[in-house]
């Protein structure tokens, strides 16, 4: 995975994890974008919006250039096309006092791909054993298959499996609607994670993200889910069209 906005394939994006410390995790995040895009610290600000009720308050967090950027003058000051352009679409999360921050490309956002990531503690209690979220997170098909795993690697399964559903509540902007175990993040019959609803989508767990891995007693995951394709006619397949999604 690349961490540019022009991807040789697939989209363009990055994860920043940072540790508990005095100070904004997550100003320092935004700083860090603002500066791989050639741009001052605190250029970026968060907004949030959610999709169901349309509050600003809380749901999907967005960017936008803060208030101090669109005052600045002289060589550092933005250009109109600057503050015309897209902007690239961020998901955060937090477990333990750590921040994982995600980027996706603006390019890519323009495109509609969208990215949620998930942050979580490997050692929490939820996942050493099958009856804190039996029936309620995992469907029957997953825990058979986490049973099926050696006892002391199905706790770190459990989390996994967990981070990825979070992420993809995430990507959607939807948040969990129904039973977190109808969230479908594996290819059936197995635990390799994926979305087999949405073709062309990526799961990524945090050990193979291009940021670098969280923590040893964190877990995480990004999923990041393509543009929405168009709906095929009805009565007719389109094969290897993506779905639309959420």
């Amino acid at each position: 995975m690349g961490t540019g906005d022009e991807p040789a394939s697939g989209p363009g994006w990055h994860v920043v994890v940072t540790g508990p410390r005095a100070g904004d995790q997550r100003r320092e995040a935004l700083d860090f974008l603002a500066v791989s895009l050639g741009l001052r610290p605190g250029t970026f600000e968060v907004t949030h919006r959610c999709p169901h009720c349309g509050s600003e308050d809380h749901g999907r967090p967005g960017l936008r250039h803060s208030r101090l950027a669109r005052r600045r003058r002289g060589p550092d000051a933005l250009a109109a096309g600057d503050l015309a352009a897209p902007l690239p679409a961020v998901s955060f999360s937090r477990a333990g006092g750590w921040l994982a921050t995600a980027w996706l490309g603006a390019r890519d956002a323009a495109a509609g791909w969208r990215i949620g990531v998930d942050l979580e503690q490997a050692g929490s209690a939820a996942f050493t054993g099958p009856s804190e979220l039996a029936g309620v997170a995992f469907s029957e098909e997953e825990e058979q298959l986490i049973g099926g795993l050696e006892d002391q690697v199905r706790p770190g399964a459990r989390g996994q499996l967990w981070c990825a559903k979070e992420a993809l509540a995430k990507a959607r902007g939807t948040g969990f609607i129904g039973d977190p175990a109808d969230v479908a993040v594996t290819v059936p019959g197995t635990l390799e994670l994926a979305v087999p609803d949405q073709p062309g989508s990526v799961v990524v767990p945090d050990r193979d993200w291009p940021g670098g891995h969280a923590p040893d007693h964190l877990l995480g995951a990004v999923v990041l889910l393509p543009p929405a394709g168009p709906r095929p006619p009805s009565g007719t397949e389109a094969e290897g069209t993506p779905a639309a999604s959420a």
